[in-house]
């Protein structure tokens, strides 16, 4: 004879396990997939009006009601892509592997997906419609932005007053705005538990970046992404720490202060392999920021070695201003 009551205590054991097991299936899939989608790519890239991307996420960051024009790059020629827009946007024109899509005119985020269904290839483009930021206010939702100098740089436009900024919430701090790198990655260090906040981030340095980590790669550096220790500054904040530049390019999200960080532990690692870690480390990087300038002009702007303090390790600054900058 069986008795029950052990028979159905096993059952009641087993039923609990399966389900504990079902619950963090879901989760455990879905970071699984997270991560593949930033490391596969999609087979074509992607022309967002003159800048060329690649990898199978993309971003670009628009004004509401923008008109951007896509078009597939190194597709193969036969392929018929499709474009979904999740309802979101109009399609104005459309071709084999080119369109003309007009943001919505409510800030926000809006996933475009392109695919190659014979292929089975896809690429993702998060298209971030930023929130208007009036210059002659100090902020945006209650967060702090300070004012911007009126008129440009001369010779600069890249450093006149943005006229809108990307709103930056817990839900989406975590999207991909290339392979390798986050929207939270390059929020200001100001007031750090109000949300939303407010972030500029200029496609050309997630370019720089991306090659960047091509070329750490390439040399042998293996790490998920490249730390931003400082990206994205307020004219607020960047006053409130002490520089009295009104021109700094993290104001327009067309800088970084860097480190690489492979082993986890938030300060710079040994990259030349000499068993120190100190301002020689951000030398070897710098000289691979100099190599990729070097073989793409587009890329050009600041470059800076600064040494360990107290509070931080030894860092790169970089930046694309356009034009060589040494210090």
């Amino acid at each position: 004879m069986f008795d029950l009551r052990i028979i159905n205590a096993v059952i009641t054991r087993i039923a609990w396990l399966l389900l504990f097991a079902l619950v963090l299936s879901g989760p455990v899939a879905a970071a699984s997939s997270a991560a593949d989608d930033s490391s596969v790519t999609s087979g074509f890239g992607l022309r967002i009006d003159s800048r060329e991307t690649q990898g199978q996420v993309a971003a670009a960051f628009v004004m509401p009601d923008a008109v951007l024009t896509l078009h597939a790059q190194g597709a193969a020629e036969n392929a018929r892509l499709t474009l979904e827009t999740g309802g979101h946007g109009v399609i104005e024109t459309a071709q084999a592997q080119g369109w003309t899509w007009r943001a919505p005119a409510t800030p926000g985020l809006y996933t475009l997906t392109i695919h190659d269904a014979e292929r089975r290839a896809r690429l993702r483009l998060n298209v971030f419609v930023k929130t208007p930021f009036d210059n002659t206010r100090d902020t945006l939702d209650e967060y702090r932005i300070g004012g911007y100098v009126p008129e440009p740089r001369p010779g600069d436009a890249a450093s006149a007053p943005p006229p809108g900024l990307v709103q930056v919430t817990p839900e989406n701090r975590d999207t991909r705005i290339s392979p390798h790198f986050t929207l939270g990655q390059f929020l200001c260090h100001q007031q750090p538990d109000h949300w939303p906040k407010y972030v500029l981030v200029r496609p050309l340095l997630l370019d720089k970046l991306e090659r960047l980590h091509s070329a750490l790669v390439a040399a042998g550096v293996t790490a998920p992404s490249i730390t931003v220790m400082s990206g994205f500054r307020t004219p607020w904040y960047n006053a409130d720490i002490g520089n009295t530049t009104v021109y700094s390019q993290h104001l327009f999200g067309s800088a970084a202060d860097i480190f690489v960080d492979a082993d986890g532990d938030d300060r710079m690692d040994d990259l030349n392999g000499d068993g120190t870690i100190d301002s020689a480390d951000a030398r070897w990087l710098a000289d691979l920021v100099e190599t990729i300038t070097a073989e793409t002009p587009a890329l050009q702007g600041g470059l800076s070695v600064y040494p360990a303090n107290s509070r931080h390790g030894p860092f790169v600054h970089i930046d694309v201003r356009g034009v060589p900058a040494r210090w």
